[in-house]
């Protein structure tokens, strides 16, 4: 052993191993001191990301998105008011009627309907998809594919209060037709619209969906439908527009379900107002509430999410924003801060 010692090479290596081990602790004692979750300026946030393990970036991510969001939940416009924070990192989607908001959080991966009147949130299927009717009544989409086709999934209504599933018959698959060859318009379908219980229009999705009368006692007689079957190739105005005066023709009352403002506005709950890709107006006219602002305290009206249920108030967000968190030459890094959902006060009489 006293040999061992008086080696040469054993005393080099030892040597080499003890400030091995030394530089390895004060490494650790860098990272822990620098790479720790605490503010960073410019110089030491590209220090950071390129030194730092990436364990150590992830804190401090997540330590920036408390932050933001704590931040963002602080910075709302005027007139405004917080439905759900920004530190939830919601998606939500409005229900027509504007009594309930659906809500999905990504931070904590909950998937409700929040009841506006009350608060209460009921829990959902965390698969949960679909587009409101009504408050009760959800559209569960099927497949672009037709019956014969082995991932053929057909559309259907779901009821919410009972769980019953009521089919809707795709008529895009079936050899019917919006008009005649004679340009009138196919009787079958002035008979579905003049009977039926409740009819819906979603622009984005190009649907007509058809509820037959007491579709709960008859299940499978509902149809949907494209609203292109009904294009007028000679008209300059849209397939929505073309529906929509066809059912004013038959004097047969109709939903909008489609919250993009794209192709059509979305009715105030009693029909007074409508809300516009460019703001909220007096239903049947061009005077204005309340236009869209794209200042500092922006109202963007893409950022609409639906009405409330007293009429005076809308549902929007602003969308997630990114924060740079990175920047040198060849790479820029970003986190995405989300923002709060929030309630719009409109200045109604």
């Amino acid at each position: 052993m006293k040999n061992t010692l008086k080696n040469p090479l054993f005393k080099f290596l030892l040597i080499c191993a003890v400030i091995f081990a030394c530089y390895k602790l004060l490494a650790l004692t860098f990272v822990w001191s620098f790479c720790g979750v605490r503010e960073l300026s410019g110089m030491e946030t590209d220090i950071f990301f390129t030194l730092c393990p990436q364990d150590a970036q992830q804190r401090y991510e997540e330590h920036l998105f408390w932050e933001e969001c704590i931040n963002q939940d602080k910075q709302v416009p005027p007139n405004t008011e917080i439905i759900i924070s920004a530190c939830t990192d919601p998606e939500v989607r409005g229900v027509p009627g504007g009594e309930l908001l659906y809500v999905y959080e990504n931070k904590t991966g909950d998937v409700y309907l929040l009841d506006l009147r009350t608060g209460e949130k009921r829990l959902l299927p965390s698969d949960f998809g679909g587009t409101f009717l009504t408050s009760e009544l959800v559209w569960i989409h099927g497949s672009a594919v037709g019956p014969n086709n082995i991932n053929y999934r057909p559309h259907y209504v779901l009821d919410l209060i009972d769980g019953q599933k009521y089919e809707l018959i795709d008529f895009d698959w079936e050899a019917v037709t919006g008009y005649l060859d004679n340009g009138e318009l196919n009787p079958i379908f002035i008979k579905y619209l003049t009977e039926a219980e409740q009819i819906f229009i979603h622009p984005t999705r190009n649907r007509l969906i058809i509820l037959a009368p007491n579709f709960r006692q008859k299940n499978g007689e509902s149809i949907i439908i494209s609203l292109s079957d009904f294009s007028l190739m000679s008209s300059e105005i849209s397939d929505t527009e073309v529906v929509i005066n066809l059912l004013r023709n038959l004097q047969v009352d109709y939903k909008i379900i489609d919250f993009s403002l794209k192709y059509a506005g979305m009715p105030s709950p009693t029909g007074k107002y409508i809300a516009r890709n460019d703001g909220i107006y007096y239903a049947g006219t061009d005077t204005p509430l309340l236009l869209e602002y794209l200042g500092a305290s922006a109202y963007d009206m893409n950022s609409f999410n639906g009405w409330y249920y007293d009429e005076r108030s809308i549902v929007f967000t602003l969308g997630k924003y990114s924060y740079k968190i990175i920047s040198i030459p060849g790479l820029v890094e970003y986190i995405y801060i989300p923002r709060p959902v929030l309630k719009l006060n409109l200045p109604v009489p």
